[in-house]
């Protein structure tokens, strides 16, 4: 029998912590929308005007973190696929 010589195609270990930090970066944000899915699916409640007026102010600051915050780590996370396939495929 033949000794072949078989390449195997692996990840490079820092682009798995990388993509793996990026999804505990996700994951940090669990807790923050829970508060704002409860805000905004809770219509039983009695309206306060001045604490609607509060809670919406907030709740929008959070959302507007979380969104640029979520853009930024989806645009990172395709970078690290990318990479990653491109890799794979050299």
């Amino acid at each position: 029998m033949k000794n072949s010589v078989i390449c195997i195609k692996t990840v490079p270990y820092q682009e798995i912590l990388n993509l793996r930090d990026s999804l505990e970066r996700l994951e940090s944000w669990k807790e923050p929308l829970e508060v704002l899915e409860k805000y905004f699916t809770n219509p039983t409640t009695p309206i306060n005007k001045k604490q609607v007026v509060k809670q919406y102010y907030a709740s929008a600051k959070l959302f507007e973190t979380f969104n640029k915050e979520f853009k930024l780590l989806i645009a990172e996370s395709q970078k690290q696929l990318a990479i990653i396939t491109q890799n794979q495929n050299s």
